[in-house]
């Protein structure tokens, strides 16, 4: 387990820095712009270097059912759902925003823990995403998104059979990529506040069986080159995975985990 933190932690941190080289570089690509009354630039690059986010977690594990154990007792089918817990997650991002489109790119990860005690169930998850998504502007700050998601996971599930108070561990690392489709809107308010509002989804079985996320962030312009991101973000996922190591059997294994919690951020503006 402590080599497996490591490795997401050095997988996080290379992402964060492709995602500033990429920022670097397309901010050199772009061709200068001839003056205009407007202050504002023709393309406006945001790197993140800090994003937290304090997620509330949750997670649903199903079993298909399960052979009868030695000694008799059935194994039958089984499923459970912890209880909420507050959780952290940290990442990094970079956006390009010109005046009518916009790319950006996302790290994330998250070490996620939550139980409940009756049925007994414990779920852990170290969580990496990557995400990566452009727009283009059809009206009124509304614009028209596509995209995919990478999601790693390394799940870890202890859960106790009620009726015969067995206990089953269940370890699985899947990672898939999610397509993803969905709307974008925003807008300014005032001089120094703006306001993104956007929703997303995707997997459609092709990655992840659902995946969805909404977000609501507002971006405080603090000073010429820095930016504050507050907000609140939403992520919900289902995954199938087939021949995970149940106990002694091999099943496929379906867990749904949900994020949601307020979020904060560093930018700096170029």
């Amino acid at each position: 387990m402590p080599h497996t933190k490591l490795a997401r932690v050095a997988q996080y941190l290379s992402v964060i820095g492709l995602l500033v080289s990429c920022a670097a570089i397309a901010r050199a690509a772009e061709p200068a712009v001839q003056p205009s009354s407007s202050n504002a630039p023709a393309v406006k690059v945001t790197i993140y270097p800090i994003l937290i986010q304090a997620p509330i977690f949750g997670a649903t594990i199903e079993l298909p059912a399960l052979p009868s154990f030695p000694g008799g007792g059935e194994g039958g089918r089984f499923s459970g759902s912890t209880d909420a817990a507050l959780n952290s997650a940290y990442g990094g991002g970079v956006s390009v925003e010109g005046r009518r489109w916009f790319a950006e790119a996302n790290g994330t990860w998250a070490g996620l823990g939550a139980e409940r005690d009756l049925p007994r169930l414990s779920v852990d998850s170290d969580v990496v995403l990557f995400d990566g998504r452009a727009g283009i502007r059809l009206f009124d700050g509304v614009s028209a998104t596509a995209g995919f998601r990478r999601v790693s996971v390394d799940l870890h599930a202890s859960m106790t059979l009620p009726t015969i108070d067995r206990t089953l561990e269940a370890s699985a690392n899947p990672g898939l990529w999610d397509p993803l489709v969905g709307l974008d809107w925003r807008g300014n308010l005032g001089r120094r506040w703006t306001l993104n509002l956007n929703a997303e989804g995707g997997g459609f079985g092709v990655g992840a069986d659902v995946d969805v996320s909404a977000d609501a962030l507002a971006n405080w312009h603090v000073a010429r080159h820095v930016d504050l991101r507050l907000g609140y973000r939403m992520l919900y996922y289902k995954l199938t995975v087939s021949d995970v190591s149940v106990g002694a059997f091999q099943r496929t294994l379906v867990s749904k985990q949900t994020l949601h919690g307020p979020a904060i951020g560093l930018g700096i503006v170029f």
